[in-house]
């Protein structure tokens, strides 16, 4: 009898502590299960980065590529612009000399002339 009671209070004892493993269990799968797939998406997600990471640090680099290519064409423009305009001043009174020294050669030579 006492046997009998203590057999079934055992029986119960693994029956419950089997079906607590088993939900543990299927428990521990899904969990597992679920953090396969974040792992998973975190890995694609880290994998995107790197490569947004690195077009956009290429772009970059053309960008500024491009923007020095930009400011020595400025510098450029800019000198050949003061060149041509120190060149177009002297151009210009070099011409109104010119034009003075003619005109001034013409009275004199039309002086003489009379």
């Amino acid at each position: 009898s006492r046997w009998t009671r203590w057999v079934s209070r055992w029986t119960r004892w693994v029956s419950r502590w089997t079906r607590w493993a088993s939900r543990w269990t299927r428990w521990a799968s899904r969990w597992t299960s679920c953090m396969s797939r974040w792992t998973r998406y975190v890995s694609s997600y880290t994998r995107w980065v790197s490569r947004w990471t690195s077009w956009v640090g290429r772009r970059t680099n053309c960008m500024s590529r491009w923007t020095r290519r930009v400011s020595r064409w400025t510098r450029w423009v800019s000198r050949w612009t003061r060149w041509v305009s120190r060149w177009t001043r002297w151009a210009s009174r070099w011409t109104k000399y010119v034009s003075r020294c003619t005109s001034c050669r013409s009275r004199s030579v039309s002086r003489w002339t009379r």
